[in-house]
C-alpha cells in the first residue's frame, strides 16, 4: 500500500467519528466538574484545553455509548441518583402533604402527552424555595416552596414545568455534555453509577441551561393547560420569588428574569388561553398543605 492510501485510510476513522459526535461536542473543559462545578457552566463556552488525537477518539465513543441512552438506563440512573439526593435532603414526614404533591404530579402526567416511564413526585424537608429534577421520573419539590406558593395552580405550574425537564430529556442531555467533557462512560457500556453522581451535579449544583429552561417553560405551559390550569400561574409565581428579596434556590438553578417572564406572557397571548380560576383558590391550599406543615 503506497503512503497516500495509508493516510486516507488511517484519518477517515477519526472523521467520521467527529461527525457522529457533532463539532458541538468538541470543546473539552476542566478535569474535574465535581470539584471545580462552577468551571462546566452550560451557559458558557467551555474552556478549551488541548487534548491529543487519541482522546478525541475516546471521547468519542463515550459520547455515543452516552447518546444511546435506553428508557431503562435512564430509569436505572435515575434510581441511583435519588439515593445521592436522598442522603443530601430528607424525605419530608407528611404522608398528608407527599400524597397531595403526588397526586398534583399524576394529575398532570394523566392530562398531557408525558413519556411513558414511572413517575416519582416527592417532598424533601429543606427551607430552600426549589424545586428540581433528575433524569428517569424523578421530581423533588422542597417545604420552603410549598410555603412559597400561593395555591395549588402556582404549584402545579412549578411541578409542570420539572415534568417537562424530564420530557424533553435534558438532564440526560446535561449527562451527555458532561461525559463530553469529563469522559466517565467506557466504550464497553454506560458506567451507570457514575452516570449518576454527575446527574446530581447537573440537577442541583449547576445552573440550568437557558435553552433548556425556556423549552421547558413551553412544554410546562402545555401541561399546564391540558391540565386546565391558568397558564399565568407560572409567571405569577416567577414574579413572585423575583421580588421577594434575596435570591431563592430556584431561581440559581433556573435561570430567570423579567425577558423569561416576558416570554411566558407572550406565549399566553399567542395562544389566546381561556383563563380559569382552577386550582387558585388559597382556602384549599392553606387547609391541604400550609396547615398541616
Amino acid at each position: 500500500m503506497n503512503s497516500s492510501k495509508f493516510f486516507k485510510k488511517v484519518w477517515r476513522l477519526p472523521f467520521l467519528v467527529l461527525l457522529l459526535m457533532g463539532m458541538s461536542v468538541l470543546p473539552v473543559v476542566a478535569k474535574s466538574i465535581v470539584k471545580q462545578k462552577t468551571i462546566l457552566s452550560l451557559d458558557r463556552e467551555p474552556t478549551i484545553v488541548a487534548i491529543d488525537f487519541l482522546d478525541i477518539i475516546k471521547g468519542a465513543a463515550e459520547y455515543i455509548q452516552v447518546a444511546n441512552i435506553s428508557d431503562e438506563q435512564e430509569v436505572e440512573i435515575g434510581k441511583q441518583t435519588n439515593k445521592q439526593v436522598l442522603n443530601e435532603y430528607q424525605l419530608y414526614n407528611n404522608s398528608q402533604i407527599q400524597g397531595y404533591v403526588t397526586n398534583l404530579g399524576q394529575e398532570l402526567i394523566n392530562n398531557s402527552n408525558s413519556r411513558d416511564i414511572p413517575f416519582n413526585f416527592q417532598v424533601v424537608a429543606s427551607d430552600e424555595v426549589n424545586a428540581f429534577a433528575t433524569p428517569g421520573g424523578f421530581v423533588y419539590v422542597t417545604t420552603g416552596l410549598l410555603k412559597t406558593a400561593e395555591n395549588r395552580a402556582q404549584l402545579a405550574s412549578v411541578v409542570a414545568h420539572e415534568i417537562a425537564h424530564i420530557n424533553q430529556k435534558h438532564g440526560v442531555k446535561g449527562l451527555k455534555q458532561a461525559v463530553a467533557a469529563k469522559g466517565i462512560a467506557t466504550t464497553a457500556g454506560v458506567d451507570t453509577s457514575a452516570l449518576a453522581q454527575i446527574a446530581y451535579q447537573v440537577a442541583l449544583d449547576l445552573p440550568q441551561s437557558r435553552s433548556f429552561e425556556y423549552e421547558a417553560d413551553r412544554k410546562g405551559l402545555e401541561i399546564l393547560e391540558q391540565s386546565g390550569y391558568p397558564a399565568e400561574a407560572f409567571a405569577n409565581f416567577l414574579a413572585k420569588l423575583e421580588g421577594g428579596g434575596g435570591t431563592p434556590e430556584f431561581l440559581r438553578t433556573h435561570p430567570t428574569g423579567e425577558h423569561r417572564i416576558e416570554a411566558i406572557s407572550q406565549k399566553i397571548e399567542a395562544d389566546k388561553v381561556v383563563n380559569n380560576n382552577k386550582g387558585q383558590d388559597k382556602t384549599e391550599y392553606q387547609t391541604n398543605v400550609i396547615f398541616l406543615m
